[in-house]
């Protein structure tokens, strides 16, 4: 199972200097990946800007949004194009992780409509592939994409693992325990063969963490507040957060154990000690 890592971008007050500091040393300690959030509503830099920049300052490691709310973005035809060219300044490192969000003021602050969001989002990874194959009258809108931009797509449920197996080269799962993991990945993977799909789906996890025993309050604080949104269920995303160095290995063990292929750890700091404990304990 790969390790990757979020970006701090989510985390208020995160700067430039930040980006560059955290995915610079990422990539030097070995993570797999670096992961950047999206969310409308919040106090956070906007993910395509944030791997842009985690990108230009790195030469390996791999670069995906988990997950960007593509109904939330407008015309899928700018966005493609968007995708596309960064997936050139990138070098070929860019994975999209999509979804639909579940925060209805993410969507009304932006200007869009929340309902119908489902449907929306496989109308646009319908467009987007064909604008990056030059399908049709698409054929004179560039530029190609230099290696096939990787989609995996974020949610639960049947009409995910459908979703999934239709236009996605893999899930991301977000919220929930290894066992809910584990049976999700067996979903995606049915999906998969019931759709004729060859090979196997990318199956990956992510997770908030905090290393620093002094720091939890803050965490649990910080946590609270994002997933807010959720009512009473926030406080077991919480209780389920590793949040420790004792519940940081226990996780990376258990979702290993569920078959992940990849896990990411996202911060609820921007503290370069925090990648550092982190490598020493998951790599």
């Amino acid at each position: 199972m790969d390790i990757a890592v979020g970006l701090p971008s989510h985390v208020p007050g995160t700067g430039r200097d930040d980006i560059i500091a955290w995915a610079r040393h990422a990539e030097q300690l070995g993570f797999a990946g670096l992961v950047a959030t999206d969310r409308f509503a919040w106090n956070q830099l906007e993910p395509l800007g944030v791997l842009a920049v985690a990108g230009a300052v790195t030469e390996r490691i791999r670069l995906r949004t988990s997950v960007a709310l593509l109904p939330n973005r407008g015309s899928p035809g700018p966005l493609a194009k968007q995708l596309a060219s960064l997936q050139v300044l990138l070098g070929g490192r860019l994975e999209l992780g999509v979804g639909v969000g579940d925060r209805e003021t993410d969507y009304r602050l932006a200007g869009a409509e929340y309902r119908g969001r489902h449907r929306r989002l496989e109308t646009m990874l319908e467009e987007m592939a064909a604008i990056w194959s030059g399908a049709g009258e698409y054929a004179v809108v560039g530029p190609r994409p230099p290696v096939e931009i990787p989609v995996l797509i974020g949610g639960a449920g049947q009409n995910t693992w459908e979703r999934v197996a239709r236009y996605a080269a893999g899930w991301t799962f977000a919220v929930g325990s290894p066992d809910s993991f584990a049976a999700g990945a067996e979903g995606v993977r049915e999906a998969w063969v019931r759709h004729g799909r060859e090979g196997r789906p990318s199956l990956r996890a992510q997770r908030y963490f905090s290393l620093r025993a002094d720091r939890r309050d803050a965490a649990e604080e910080f946590l609270r507040r994002y997933f807010g949104f959720l009512g009473p269920a926030a406080e077991h995303l919480v209780a389920g957060s590793p949040l420790d160095e004792r519940m940081t290995t226990g996780v990376a063990e258990a979702f290993r154990s569920a078959g992940a292929d990849e896990l990411a750890f996202l911060p609820v700091t921007s503290d370069l000690a925090e990648l550092d404990r982190l490598a020493e304990l998951t790599l």
